[in-house]
């Protein structure tokens, strides 16, 4: 399972996650001259992330900063038809911000994206309503629902998610999808997370799984939704998924660790000067309690504001340690944007799909753009920086042109993106199989 390690240099510190199958590829200590086909940064030039919090309802947020990031990307490309999927190399996501991943990065069958940037949030949007909805037998015992049971059936989230991922009659997978994918759950099953992968699946069979249960896994929030069983196409790994969430709500760091300890397909990057970063939050509350406020709760009282602040402080350290990482020449390449404070109590609830919170959340997006950008300061809480982040993300869209561009001169290659191939003979399977090793705690037992 998932192992973490720091390590010094350049960059103050560096959190490592590894996935299932990532465990099988360690990073040998070699001469960084060994390791890379190229001199300077110029040369191998920069691989690009970007990365999804979670957060329910509030995932229209990120949303509608990606419809922005996309017109401003065909605006400075003179490319009409640009979308997000064509400019990053590898997107992770946490929950809804797993599925806005999967939307915007799954092949729609002629090599496009299945969704724009645009689209993303409007699923959200509009499609809210129906996955947050409690049957009207069952609304007379509303308030007990989420207490002894979950609180919403799966059936209408998975309706949707089938809709949009099933094709012809065959549910598109992880070898589907366009670029490095990278979206994590929690298995109840080994007591740890699981992180489901684009390179894991192409290199083996076990670590495929279809997108719509990926979909339904990262989501499975507790008391909202019942735990996800899911199963690779080849039925040789399962895990029982709770929310992404609860251990991995900001994945921003999983996906720089994805790039540094894969070689096969990012083989000149060197550090993190040789990334490009976008991360995005769905909001936090900051919400602070004075001792006297809190000095006689017990559980009780401390349920609800707990789970805020652990994921809260979960996204939190992850962006403090991947800007502190950056260090200050190449913090300009990791952008966060992240609402604090959210300012009304009803944005505190994740499955609040009403067309007034709806409108609330759309305002909400649209003023965090004209808003100052933040960045960490070493142990220091944040300091507002003179851009917005209007002027951050146009910033960033500049860049990821011109890395887009440069790639067509580079002799270096920056990246090597594995190829899906899906039809298999015998004996490639048989191969296969024989390559693939399980971890007992993930595979069916016989």
């Amino acid at each position: 399972m998932p192992g973490v390690a720091w390590d010094g240099g350049e960059e103050p510190f560096r959190m490592d996650f590894y996935g299932p199958g990532e465990q099988r590829h360690p990073v040998e200590d070699e001469d960084e001259e060994d390791m890379v086909n190229c001199t300077s940064s110029s040369d191998c030039g920069k691989v690009c992330i970007l990365s999804i919090d979670g957060g329910g309802m509030r995932g229209i947020i990120p949303g509608r900063i990606l419809a922005y990031l996309e017109a401003a990307l065909k605006t400075k490309s003179g490319n009409p038809n640009a979308k997000i999927a064509d400019f990053f190399d590898v997107a992770a996501g946490t929950s809804v911000g797993g599925i806005i991943t999967t939307m915007l990065f799954t092949n729609d069958g002629t090599g496009a994206p299945l969704f724009s940037g645009e689209e993303s949030w409007k699923l959200i949007a509009e499609k809210g309503q129906q996955i947050f909805k409690i049957p009207k037998s069952q609304r007379a015992w509303k308030k007990l629902r989420g207490i002894m049971t979950p609180r919403y059936s799966t059936k209408y989230l998975e309706e949707i998610l089938k809709h949009y991922l099933i094709r012809d009659g065959r549910a598109l997978t992880l070898r589907d999808t366009l670029k490095s994918v990278l979206i994590p759950c929690y298995d109840l099953r080994s007591a740890g997370p699981f992180l489901f992968s684009r390179a894991d699946a192409l290199d083996c069979e076990a670590w495929d799984f279809t997108l719509w249960e990926i979909c339904r896994a990262t989501s499975a929030v507790p008391s909202f939704f019942k735990p996800a069983n899911v199963a690779s196409v080849d039925g040789r790994t399962s895990c029982t998924a709770i929310d992404g969430g609860i251990v991995m709500n900001n994945p921003t760091a999983a996906a720089i660790t994805h790039v540094l300890h894969n070689k096969a397909e990012f083989p000149n990057v060197r550090g993190m000067r040789d990334l490009l970063v976008l991360s995005l939050g769905t909001g936090q509350f900051d919400k602070t309690y004075g001792y006297k406020k809190v000095r006689h709760w017990g559980a009780f009282q401390w349920a609800k504001p707990i789970v805020k602040i652990v994921l809260d402080g979960i996204s939190d350290i992850v962006d403090h340690t991947i800007s502190m990482s950056f260090g200050g020449k190449h913090r300009k390449n990791y952008v966060r944007v992240q609402v604090s404070g959210l300012p009304d109590s009803a944005l505190t609830e994740l499955d609040d799909g009403s067309k007034q919170n709806v409108n609330r959340l759309i305002k909400l997006s649209d003023d965090l753009l004209h808003c100052k950008s933040m960045e960490h300061l070493p142990f220091g809480g944040r300091r507002p920086l003179s851009e917005t982040n209007m002027e951050r993300l146009d910033w960033f869209a500049e860049q990821l042109v011109q890395e887009h561009k440069a790639r067509l001169h580079r002799k270096a290659p920056t990246v090597i993106l594995k190829n899906a191939t899906r039809d298999r003979s015998d004996s490639d399977d048989s191969q296969e199989f024989r390559r693939c090793v399980l971890p007992v705690s993930l595979a069916f037992q016989t």
